[in-house]
């Protein structure tokens, strides 16, 4: 089977948090991450996190309604639109509802990786960008991030083209080295 063309909700189970209130919001803890801090996450790889939430209310959140789990895709959904991150084998976090997104890569069918550098792509950064318009700040919402259109290619296909992507990147890197 070669490449086909499916809505996003045919690969991720698109889903948002559990309300965690701002009362519930502690100093130290297990991190809760905000919009922003996907952003920083998705941009650097890491983040100075100030939020968090006890223990006890992170296994409670965990045992009721689940966590993201690896290879899942944290997206920021509000303010600065479409940064995607995705989740470690050693993540402990909880997350903002409605300001960030989880796309749960459950269905075996994208290779996460693939899944970040499809979502940052402009095919779906301005589908992202056309939905979100007619509101005050920028807005991904679940029912229009279900329906963005997909470009799906073989899961070996896939990863070739995260192989590719990321020599290309590493030899711009270089470059840049050489410029600076």
């Amino acid at each position: 089977v070669g490449w086909t063309v499916c809505y996003l909700n045919e690969l991720f189970n698109v889903c948002s948090a559990k309300r965690v209130r701002k009362s519930d919001w502690r100093t130290e803890g297990v991190p809760f991450y905000r919009a922003r801090e996907i952003v920083k996450l998705s941009d650097n790889g890491f983040v100075d996190n100030e939020l968090y939430i006890s223990e006890e209310h992170y296994n409670q959140i965990k045992e009721a309604y689940g966590i993201p789990h690896p290879g899942d895709l944290m997206v920021s959904a509000v303010g600065t639109i479409g940064k995607v991150y995705i989740v470690k084998n050693t993540d402990r976090f909880y997350y903002k509802d409605a300001s960030v997104l989880c796309f749960e890569n459950r269905k075996g069918l994208i290779d996460s990786e693939y899944a970040k550098y499809m979502l940052m792509s402009n095919f779906v950064q301005n589908q992202m960008k056309e939905n979100s318009k007619g509101t005050t700040v920028d807005t991904i919402t679940i029912s229009s991030a279900m329906n963005y259109i997909c470009l799906l290619p073989p899961l070996n296909e896939q990863k070739r083209i995260v192989t590719t992507i990321e020599q290309l990147l590493n030899q711009l890197n270089l470059i840049e080295l050489e410029l600076a």
